[in-house]
C-alpha cells in the first residue's frame, strides 16, 4: 500500500516530469500531460493496483497551489492594462457567464423535459456553468510566454469571472431554497467584498515590507508568508480565498509600482513546480464511475457550456469593438472549470431541496471537470497561437 505522503507525491511528480518529455517532443501543452500523468495514478488505474491514497494532504496542497496561481493572475494584470482593456474585460466576462448559463439551462431543460426537478436541476447546472478555472489558462499563458491584447483580456476575465459566478450562485440559492435575500446578499458581500478588502490590506503590507527588504533571498519567504497568511484569514472570515489571493497580487504590485515585478518573480520561479503538483493531483482524482454516471447529461453540459462561453464572449467583444483577435479567440481560453464550481456544487448537498438532485449535480460537475482539465490547455494554446501572441521559444 502506497500510504506515504512523500512517496505518493514523489510518484505523481516523477510521472508528470516523464510525461513533460513527451509534451516537449510532440510540442503539446505540458499542463495537459501533467493531468494525464496524474490520471495514470487514479484509483481506476495504477492507484487502485498499488493502493495509492490521496488524503487530506492533497486538498491542502491543491488549495495552496491554487492560491499561488491566483496571486500570479492578480499580479499579471496592471491598472494601466485594465484602463486600456477594461470595457473589453468587463463585457467579455458578462458575455461568457450569461452565454454559458443560458445555453446550459435551455439544453438541460429540454433534455430533462417531463422529469421531476427538471427546472431545478437545469437552473443549478446553468449557474454552476458560469465559473471558470483560471489555473489551466494561466499555466498555458506562462508556458508559452504569450503577450498581447488577447492574453491581457484573458487574465482579466478569469480574474473577474469567479466573483460574478459567486453572486449568481447566491441569487440562485434565494430562489431555490427560500433563504432570505438580505442574508444571501450579506454572505455574498462578505465573501467577495471582504476578499477584495483583505487582499488590498495584505497587498499594501507586502509592498510596505518589500520596499524595506534589501536581501533578494528574503523575497520568496516574504511573499509566501503573505499568501499563506491571507488564505488563513480568508478561511476564518469566510472570504473567497481565490479572490483574496488575486487581490493580494494586484494591490501588491500596484502599491509597489515600478518595482512590482520583484514581488512576482519569486512565485514565477516556483510556477512550474506549482503547475506540476496542481495538475497531477487533479488527474489523480479521476473516477471512471463518476464519468460514466449520467454520461449523456455530462456530455450535454460540456458541449452547451463551451458553445455558450464562445458565443457569449464573441458577441460581447463585438459590442465593445475589441481587437479582432479577442473577438475570435477569447472564448477558447475560458473553457476550463474546476475548484470553484466543485465547491459550490458540494455546498448544495447541505440544502434539503437538493436531497434528490444534489448528488447528480456534483457528479456532472466532477465528470465535466475531468474533461476540461485535459482539453482546456489545448484550446487555450490554439487561441494564443491563432492570435499570434505566442513567442517562438517556450520556457
Amino acid at each position: 500500500m502506497l500510504n506515504s505522503l512523500f512517496l505518493n507525491l514523489g510518484l505523481l511528480m516523477a510521472t508528470g516530469l516523464l510525461f513533460s518529455l513527451i509534451a516537449a517532443h510532440f510540442n503539446l501543452p505540458r499542463i495537459a500531460l501533467y493531468a494525464l500523468a496524474g490520471l495514470v495514478w487514479s484509483q481506476d488505474l495504477l492507484g487502485g493496483v498499488f493502493g495509492l491514497q490521496l488524503g487530506a494532504w492533497s486538498e491542502s496542497l491543491t488549495a495552496a497551489a491554487l492560491a499561488l496561481i491566483a496571486y500570479l493572475i492578480g499580479g499579471s494584470v496592471t491598472a494601466k492594462q485594465l484602463k486600456k482593456l477594461g470595457s473589453t474585460i468587463l463585457f467579455c466576462t458578462f458575455g461568457e457567464v450569461l452565454g454559458a448559463a443560458i445555453l446550459v439551462f435551455v439544453a438541460v431543460a429540454i433534455f430533462l423535459n417531463g422529469q421531476a426537478d427538471a427546472m431545478l436541476l437545469a437552473s443549478a447546472l446553468a449557474v454552476l456553468a458560469a465559473s471558470t478555472a483560471p489555473a489551466a489558462t494561466v499555466a498555458v499563458i506562462h508556458e508559452y510566454r504569450s503577450h498581447g491584447p488577447l492574453t491581457t483580456s484573458l487574465l482579466g476575465v478569469v480574474a473577474l469571472d469567479d466573483a460574478i459566478g459567486i453572486m449568481l450562485f447566491s441569487l440562485f440559492l434565494v430562489w431555490s431554497t427560500g433563504i432570505a435575500m438580505t442574508e444571501v446578499f450579506a454572505s455574498a458581500g462578505l465573501e467577495i467584498g471582504g476578499a477584495i478588502l483583505l487582499g488590498e490590506v495584505m497587498g499594501w503590507c507586502l509592498a510596505f515590507f518589500g520596499h524595506r527588504v534589501r536581501n533578494p533571498h528574503f523575497f520568496l519567504p516574504m511573499v509566501l508568508s503573505a499568501i499563506l497568511l491571507s488564505q488563513g484569514l480568508a478561511s476564518i472570515w469566510h472570504c473567497s480565498p481565490l479572490l483574496t489571493a488575486m487581490s493580494l497580487g494586484f494591490f501588491a504590485r500596484a502599491t509597489f509600482k515600478s518595482g512590482g515585478e520583484r514581488l512576482l518573480a519569486p512565485v514565477e520561479y516556483l510556477e512550474e513546480l506549482v503547475f506540476l503538483v496542481f495538475f497531477t493531483l487533479a488527474g489523480a482524482h479521476f473516477d471512471l464511475d463518476i464519468l460514466l454516471s449520467g454520461f449523456e447529461l455530462v456530455l450535454l453540459y460540456v458541449v452547451a457550456r463551451v458553445i455558450g462561453k464562445m458565443l457569449g464572449t464573441n458577441v460581447a467583444a463585438r459590442l465593445v469593438s475589441a481587437p479582432k483577435t479577442v473577438q475570435k479567440y477569447i472564448g477558447f481560453g475560458v473553457i476550463p472549470q474546476a475548484g470553484i464550481a466543485i465547491g459550490l456544487a458540494l455546498s448544495l448537498l447541505s440544502h434539503p431541496v437538493f436531497a434528490e438532485s444534489g448528488l447528480l449535480i456534483v457528479n456532472v460537475i466532477l465528470a465535466s471537470t475531468l474533461i476540461y482539465e485535459v482539453l482546456g490547455p489545448f484550446a487555450t494554446r490554439y487561441a494564443l497561437q491563432q492570435a499570434g501572441e505566442i513567442r517562438e521559444s517556450r520556457q
